[in-house]
């Protein structure tokens, strides 16, 4: 038995190799791309969930206080969370007084009216970090009453 190839074929071999080449590498990129993404997506996640953790301790310290003062404040955290950063203000939010129905009886407007205040506690957080070059931040509002508000005496109404 004697085995010999056609003198047509010659040549084709070396081309199917280097398309499979070729085809592999385009794989290998999308895979690779694939993965990138996935670690990048992975990372951002638990940036998130890192961020709501320090939010959420920022505003408990900032409830733990008996009474707030209108004021800011921007500070890094510690390490190891030291690519975060985080802001705060509290200040005052001024409320219009809503329409009182009319049928209420005088002494219960009377008394609505007396109790009322025209403002709340406002509590605004932001917590700020870098990844890959981009900026992340998280925000959160508080609305608190507003007996948790520290006015000065020329600034209370009631």
């Amino acid at each position: 038995m004697n085995f010999t190839l056609p003198k047509k074929t010659y040549g084709y071999i070396l081309f199917e190799v280097l398309f499979s080449l070729a085809l592999l590498s385009m794989a290998g990129i999308t895979l690779q791309y694939a993965l990138q993404q996935a670690i990048l997506t992975r990372g951002q996640a638990q940036d998130y969930t890192t961020a709501r953790f320090l939010l959420n301790k920022i505003i408990s310290e900032i409830e733990l206080k008996p009474q707030l003062v209108q004021e800011e404040k921007e500070d890094k955290f510690p390490p190891p969370y030291d690519r975060f950063s985080y802001k705060w203000k509290v200040s005052k939010l001024e409320i219009p007084m809503p329409d009182l129905p009319s049928n209420l009886p005088p002494p219960v407007r009377e008394n609505l009216e007396k109790i009322f205040k025209d403002y709340m506690t406002k509590v605004d957080v932001s917590i700020m970090w870098h990844r890959a070059g981009m900026k992340f931040e998280i925000d959160s509002q508080t609305l608190y009453q507003p007996e948790k508000l520290w006015l000065p005496p020329e600034e209370r109404k009631r």
